[in-house]
């Protein structure tokens, strides 16, 4: 229960605290997380050229100012 607690104050007994069951090399986004980004890259890019397209109809004609 004290670790616990000491966990939760984020007070450690260990400088680096590890869980054993971790294996950080075996952790990878998997199929699901790189259709995710290739969506996300393919929507990004729609919203460019769409964004391209709407700034190329804006007719901004700038007023002289009178003298």
């Amino acid at each position: 229960m004290y670790r616990f607690l000491n966990s939760l104050a984020g007070n450690s007994p260990e400088p680096f605290p590890s869980s054993t069951s971790f294996d950080a090399t075996k952790v990878n986004p998997g199929p699901l997380g790189g259709l995710v980004f290739l969506a996300l890259t393919i929507a990004v890019v729609f919203l460019l050229f769409s964004f391209n397209r709407h700034i190329k109809k804006v007719n901004f004609e700038q007023e002289e100012p009178e003298s």
